[in-house]
């Protein structure tokens, strides 16, 4: 019997620190590339392979990630976890 998988877990709480200085001032979900997020390139192609709910980790600036989820257009349930929305500012230092 085959089961369909309906639901994924995008990991979206990098630093990104390899990509800077593209990260300094934005996460690395949010780096454009052609012309659109890092993010938007993986929840497409999962959108695309049928997954119905999506639950997104965040934390380095997850206030912006957060911004651009629920601006997104999509048919997806795009969740994320509670717990990890205290952490939306990236540390001093």
């Amino acid at each position: 019997m085959s089961t369909r998988l309906t639901t994924a877990m995008l990991m979206a709480a990098g630093l990104g620190k390899r990509m800077r200085p593209l990260t300094a001032t934005r996460p690395k979900p949010l780096v454009k590339v052609a012309g659109k997020a890092l993010i938007d390139h993986a929840l497409d192609r999962l959108e695309a392979g049928g997954i119905e709910r999506v639950v997104v980790n965040v934390h380095y600036f997850a206030d912006h990630v957060e911004s651009h989820l629920k601006a997104r257009k999509s048919p997806m349930d795009i969740l994320i976890p509670m717990s990890v929305r205290a952490c939306s500012k990236p540390a001093a230092g």
